[in-house]
């Protein structure tokens, strides 16, 4: 393979790192007998994890790293701290290991079943764990916004990809279970359906987007660590086209993070110009080119969206404009159309 084609996989790779945060199960032993379970939370270049035993105790600690892997800490109620490192076995899975200040040895799976993660754990599961036959319950969340009366929403494909159960609940408005009508992985779109919705998004069908033009995102990053009424972030349109000089995309330095996946995209009438889809992962950039990009998003544009929901066969609202919002305004209406999206797997 040329060069190039190996750094625009890089980038593919990156960009889907760079959009969801995820919650894994992470089950550890200490000492070679007692058992803490918990989860871990976050990406590929970092997060929060949380152990607790059988006795009341817990840790809680962080850890930072890349696709391979990582190191951390962990600060436990009884006063033992603990480094710790890690390595991934996939985008979702690994096994770990570190020393206790007590002098303790650690070792740790994420993502893996106890009978995966037997072998990384020493070989041997204590006889407590191993009554428990319950399988590991993955989680990942994104963003999605409804578009008709019906109940129908939108969200990316890698959001829902390979989920047992998907719940989608608003600000103040309670949780539902939603059904997977459509899912387009080429264009990294779906369709869901729920219950009829408060409010319901229009796409904008008035004008083409232009370069330089101001654009809102709106969407759940990051929802274990800041708040969950929403994030509202502004920029503007910085190219008609995304990686390889996709025309499916458009660029824009209005500023996304894990979980914003999916989110609507909206011009300054309200009116929804994209689904935003991925941004640049700084760090395995860096690492592999030695620059580091700044404000790097992208959003799949609205005309992409309407190809996916007419297959569909889904008549999604639309909007031809009108005044200008404040962005207050817009993050109101904005807020009473978006949800988050939970995949279990």
């Amino acid at each position: 393979m040329r060069k190039t084609g190996s750094f625009f996989a890089a980038v593919a790779v990156a960009l889907a790192l760079g959009a969801c945060s995820v919650t894994l199960d992470v089950y550890s032993i200490v000492g070679g007998d007692e058992v803490y379970t918990g989860s871990t939370t976050g990406t590929a270049e970092g997060g929060s994890m949380t152990l607790q035993n059988g006795k009341g105790g817990q840790c809680i600690g962080q850890r930072v790293g890349n696709i391979s892997g990582g190191n951390g800490f962990l600060n436990c109620s009884d006063g033992v701290r603990a480094q710790i490192q890690y390595v991934a076995l996939s985008m979702m899975t690994g096994y770990g290991f570190g020393t206790a200040s007590d002098g303790r040895s650690i070792r740790f799976t994420y993502g893996l079943s106890r009978e995966e993660g037997a072998k990384y754990l020493g070989g041997a599961i204590p006889a407590a764990a191993s009554a428990s036959t319950a399988p590991p319950t993955k989680k990942s969340s994104g963003t999605g916004f409804f578009i008709t009366r019906q109940g129908h929403l939108l969200t990316n494909a890698h959001v829902v990809k390979d989920c047992k159960e998907i719940d989608v609940s608003s600000v103040g408005g309670g949780s539902s279970t939603a059904t997977l009508l459509k899912r387009d992985e080429r264009n990294d779109l779906a369709l869901l359906q729920a219950g009829a919705p408060r409010a319901v998004a229009g796409l904008r069908s008035a004008r083409q987007v232009r370069q330089g033009e101001t654009v809102v995102a709106f969407g759940f990053p990051l929802p274990s660590y800041i708040s969950s009424g929403g994030a509202l972030t502004t920029g503007t349109v910085s190219a008609l086209a995304g990686p390889r000089d996709d025309s499916r995309y458009l660029q824009m330095s209005t500023q996304i993070q894990p979980g914003n996946s999916g989110g609507p995209l909206l011009d300054t009438t309200g009116a929804v110009v994209g689904v935003t889809t991925a941004s640049l992962n700084d760090v395995e950039l860096f690492r592999r080119t030695g620059s580091v990009p700044q404000n790097v998003n992208f959003a799949l544009k609205v005309d992409v969206v309407r190809t996916f929901l007419d297959s569909a066969g889904v008549a999604a609202e639309t909007s031809t404009g009108g005044r200008e919002l404040s962005l207050p305004d817009i993050g109101e209406r904005a807020r009473a159309f978006t949800v988050v999206v939970e995949c279990k797997r």
